[in-house]
């Protein structure tokens, strides 16, 4: 049993290894070939007179003069990087190679048509204009798109396996051919003159490897026996070959190699054959895919951060996941407060639970609120539903807290997701237009003053955001306020702001506010909120909004269980995340209080619920493997990031502390980085460009029904 479930581990990683980075090859590969077509290209443009004596300037025919040759050699390559309308793109350019001029002898256009060839027959790959567009494509009514995409998909299926056992034989036939030319041979300058023509110049291969592992090499990727190991030797060898000068075909050697070694051997290969019978002869090994209602299950409350990433960790392993969420969206909450402040919108930092997992068989996605936990039965009680589960990973985070006092709410709104992010919105906005309307110079003060209650991270970044819009989003759109008069006051019960923070990034903070008109209330505790304002330290602030971002409450979880909680109502976890007396039930992210930043409490942010999920996953693998957990949690810490306004940020990475231009920078590359989805990072990318570049947001609708 021990032997199938490893020979069954290594081959599942050794498959998901390879379509992890296959979309990168196939990526690179298309860039790589079409900035050699655009090279040749625009030597022609620069010699066309002496081209001759330019390497590879004579590789394509010259048709710039007319509109065919100007799409293919121009068009056709831009096509190809970008991934749009791939497989015509390529078939144009191989076309271009082998009709309008053969490739002659060792031609480095063999390379070209080998790789045009691999994009033609087995289309652009994940990371491609192609992919993002296909669903709509397919779906459109133009005319032979249906056509077209069904002959694309019979090419793929049919001569998918065809080509790559063709592209396997012509690798393995050049240091084969070399290699018997070799035990013959003493100068191994001169062994590429006895390959066969139709062979790309791989001389150095021989120098590096010995003729006989040569040979075994080549036979086996022929075959199609061990050929990842195969190809993964000649890849090795390639980059440390010294003969050849530099300009040599080692870069295209690694791409074609590439295609083996990341894609794999195909259907026709021994290494297929004996996979196969290698699983036909150990059932057990197909056991989890035939017998999926006798797996565990891992029942996981909550889908953001800590969720999520709980979820993604247990992708291979032998388990039933289901994920519950009360919403069907996971959001990224960094950018909450953009939102708010109308510079995005929600469906910019929000992604569909389902889109996030619809790849992974063993997920599946509930929408529903959990109402409590029967923990000695082991059931999650949704409502009148049930739902039974072997591990049980409680991710609910952390909701509003008003320090008890609750009839504040309806006041001052919290900050924890769209719909708060919409209210917020309205009220800013509404604001401004209740200004527009006024008659009477104290209620139009009034209506132009905020109070945002808070002064850490939230709190800062609203009150940036919340000034940037009235200094210059609302500029010039009024006729009898001007919006740069708002007054924006930030109260902070704590000496200074940003108290995670090093005290200089703290002052800094501050004063970046300061220049942006902030009155900056720090050591100041609010005392009363209602509808006209707030009391802040025994001193009356008139303002029809008021925002709260001064704390946080854990969500229920501890009551579900019964379990010990802090002053907070967070519930306390032992160091491997397990809830104490429950070793079946984990703890994550901001629900919970755990030592484990050196014997400091985790804080409670994205990283650490994402660290905290991919743990508990850990462990869980580690218990339905029958192996020993691992050590006990710990957070790793890799800085933190807070935006004051444009250009202004402070950040620390431990003892690096920067903030200004450079920090605003890093930390929108951050953000932009870790949101979900591509169609996220590239929206919200364009949208920060354009409001960098114009001053404008272009999401500023007031929405809803409710009063300001």
């Amino acid at each position: 049993m021990a032997i199938a479930r490893g020979v069954d581990s290594f081959v599942r990683s050794v498959s998901y290894a390879g379509r992890t980075f296959a979309p990168a090859l196939d990526a690179l590969t298309r860039l790589w070939v079409a900035q050699e077509f655009l090279r040749v290209d625009v030597m022609q443009h620069m010699h066309p007179v002496n081209s001759s004596g330019m390497p590879g300037a004579m590789l394509l025919p010259n048709l710039t003069d007319s509109g065919l040759g100007i799409t293919i050699q121009t068009i056709c390559p831009l096509l190809l990087a970008a991934g749009l309308l791939t497989r015509p793109a390529a078939l144009a350019l191989l076309a271009q190679l082998f009709i309008l001029q053969a490739p002659g002898p060792h031609d480095v256009a063999l390379f070209w048509a080998a790789l045009l060839g691999w994009t033609a027959v087995m289309g652009p790959g994940p990371v491609s204009l192609d992919r993002v567009f296909r669903p709509g494509i397919d779906a459109s009514a133009l005319p032979l798109v249906r056509p077209v995409a069904r002959a694309f998909v019979g090419l793929t299926d049919l001569g998918g396996p065809a080509y790559l056992a063709v592209l396997r034989l012509w690798i393995a036939a050049a240091p084969a051919g070399l290699a018997l030319a070799a035990l013959g041979v003493s100068n191994p300058m001169a062994l590429g003159r006895l390959a066969p023509a139709w062979l790309p110049r791989i001389p150095d291969m021989i120098v590096a490897l010995p003729p006989v592992l040569a040979l075994v090499v080549a036979v086996a990727l022929a075959v199609g026996l061990f050929t990842r190991g195969a190809a993964l030797v000649l890849v090795l060898i390639v980059p440390i070959s010294r003969v050849v000068p530099p300009g040599d075909d080692r870069l295209y050697w690694l791409l074609l190699l590439g295609v083996p070694l990341l894609h794999g051997p195909g259907p026709i290969s021994l290494d297929r054959a004996l996979v196969r019978a290698l699983r036909r002869r150990i059932a057990r090994l197909e056991a989890p895919l035939q017998l999926r209602e006798r797996l565990p299950q891992i029942v996981i409350v909550g889908g953001g951060f800590g969720g999520a990433a709980t979820a993604h960790a247990l992708r291979h392993a032998p388990c039933r996941v289901t994920l519950i969420d009360q919403r069907n969206y996971h959001l990224f909450q960094p950018l909450l407060y953009q939102v708010a402040t109308a510079a995005l919108s929600p469906a910019d930092i929000a992604t569909p639970i389902r889109e996030m997992f619809r790849n992974q068989a063993n997920v599946r996605v509930l929408l529903g609120e959990v109402t409590g936990v029967d923990a000695p039965g082991r059931e999650v009680m949704l409502g009148e539903m049930r739902l039974s589960y072997d591990y049980l990973v409680l991710a609910t985070g952390a909701r509003h807290s008003y320090f008890g006092r609750d009839d504040w709410a309806p006041f001052a709104p919290g900050l924890k997701g769209i719909d708060d992010a919409l209210d917020i919105r309205r009220r800013l906005l509404l604001a401004f237009e209740q200004a527009e309307s006024s008659t009477d110079a104290a209620t139009r003060r009034a209506w132009l003053s905020f109070v945002i209650v808070g002064g850490g991270p939230t709190g800062v970044e609203l009150a940036g955001a919340a000034a940037e819009l009235a200094r210059n989003g609302l500029r010039g759109e009024f006729r009898a306020i001007d919006p740069a008069t708002a007054r924006i006051v930030l109260v902070q019960s704590a000496p200074r702001l940003l108290p995670n923070f090093p005290p200089c990034l703290s002052a800094a903070a501050e004063r970046a506010l300061a220049a942006l008109g902030v009155e900056v209330l720090v050591g100041s505790r609010v005392e009363s909120v209602d509808q006209n304002g707030a009391l802040v330290a025994g001193r009356r602030i008139s303002a029809r909004t008021v925002i709260w971002a001064a704390g946080v409450a854990a969500s229920p979880a501890a009551k579900w269980l019964g379990a010990e909680t802090d002053g907070a109502g967070r519930l306390r976890v032992q160091p491997d995340l397990r809830v104490p007396g429950r070793p079946e039930v984990f703890a994550i992210g901001d629900t919970v209080v755990c030592a484990g930043w050196g014997g400091r409490p985790v804080p409670g942010l994205a990283p650490a619920a994402k660290q905290g999920g991919a743990y508990a996953a850990r462990v869980i693998r580690a218990a339905l493997a029958e192996r020993p957990a691992p050590p006990p949690f710990h957070y790793r810490h890799f800085g933190s990031l807070a935006t004051i306004g444009r250009q202004v940020a402070v950040a620390e990475f431990g003892q690096l502390r920067i903030h200004g231009a450079f920090a605003w920078w890093l930390w929108g590359a951050a953000h932009i980085a870790f949101l979900v989805g591509a169609r996220n990072r590239l929206t919200v990318l364009v949208e920060w460009f354009w409001a960098y570049l114009t001053y404008r947001r272009s999401t500023r609708l007031i929405t809803g029904t409710g009063k300001a």
